[in-house]
């Protein structure tokens, strides 16, 4: 079926890849000549019960969005993203409550052999090849591993920036990404940078990255020092095992540090029930604490999943955290 998409507006083309896709496609994709648009989306309900808070049943950062590329010749695509936040306990869609709800949008260029150019608001490096392999694992947002006042939440999605992901070299991948927002009163030109590498051989990932913040403002306008962190990550996913460590040290201008040390094991069993572990250590030089996590997720093919997390803090990092112990339950379904 021939799909037309000149002039179409983003609500229009994801209605087309809603009407377009063939019943034995699970995803929802349009794919013609002129490139392609997937409607894809992530929802993820929770109830929880924090020790000394209410229960609640909350959202666990769900979003809807359109991701594709535009085939600009035989060379070269146009990518882009765009996705936006969706709060289900409030049914709220595109909810803009706060800029950590405000989600990935980017346009850029790709060509499989020099790469590929984004900008926007987008992923930084960091995040890819040294968080996400252990911050995804469990549920409930509240208990992910937010970087402290170094990077604190900005390290995950980066707006106002320009980014390069290079092809991979036998396994070897680099990407750079540099932050200019133009209305940053310590920084006259680039205010942030990231510099990261991911080797992957076999069953291993190793990801390094260096970033340096020299914004004072932050989102939600807070101010924050000017840091510099390193971090490494090391994944092996094998035989249904996947075990990943990593470690973070931020050397932040107010002469405090602040070290992350992290390890995860899970294993899947054929049925679909996977048995996880987590732990932290976290230590700013005055105060040491763990974070330990352990939960058990049973999945549905690849588009639904249920789950049940108990996350336990001891005394020092409940102060770091400003969190305490947790028990979540909840269902994911993606499409």
């Amino acid at each position: 079926m021939k799909t037309i998409i000149k002039g179409m507006s983003t609500a229009s083309m994801m209605t087309a890849a809603l009407i377009s896709t063939a019943p034995v496609l699970a995803d929802i994709v349009v794919e013609e000549e002129w490139g392609k648009a997937q409607f894809y989306g992530s929802l993820r309900a929770l109830v929880t019960k924090e020790s000394g808070r209410e229960s609640d049943v909350a959202d666990g950062i769900s979003r809807i969005g359109l991701k594709g590329h535009v085939n600009l010749s035989d060379d070269w695509q146009g990518t882009y993203r765009l996705e936006g936040r969706v709060v289900l306990d409030d049914g709220e869609i595109f909810s803009d409550a706060n800029d950590f709800h405000k989600r990935i949008t980017y346009i850029g260029l790709k060509n499989k052999e020099v790469g590929e150019i984004r900008l926007g608001k987008q992923y930084s490096p960091h995040y890819l090849w040294t968080i996400l392999p252990i911050d995804i694992t469990f549920h409930n947002p509240r208990h992910y591993n937010i970087r402290w006042n170094a990077s604190e939440n900005s390290s995950i999605r980066e707006a106002n920036s320009v980014a390069y992901f290079s092809p991979s070299y036998n396994g070897l991948s680099f990407g750079v990404l540099t932050e200019i927002d133009g209305g940053d009163s310590q920084s006259s030109g680039v205010d942030s940078y990231n510099i990261a590498a991911k080797y992957k051989i076999g069953s291993w990932q190793i990801g390094v990255s260096y970033f340096d913040r020299s914004d004072d403002t932050r989102i939600n306008d807070a101010i924050k020092p000017d840091a510099d962190t390193f971090a490494t990550a090391i994944q092996y996913k094998a035989n249904s095992h996947k075990v990943v460590f990593r470690y973070q040290n931020e050397d932040i201008s107010d002469d405090s540090d602040f070290t992350t040390i992290g390890a995860y094991y899970a294993y899947t069993f054929e049925s679909g029930i996977t048995p996880q572990f987590r732990i932290y250590n976290l230590d700013n030089g005055v105060i040491d604490g763990f974070q330990t996590a352990i939960g058990v997720t049973k999945k549905f093919n690849k588009y639904g999943e249920v789950f049940i997390d108990y996350t336990n803090y001891d005394d020092d990092a409940a102060t770091l955290k400003k969190r305490d112990d947790d028990v979540t339950v909840g269902i994911k379904i993606s499409f």
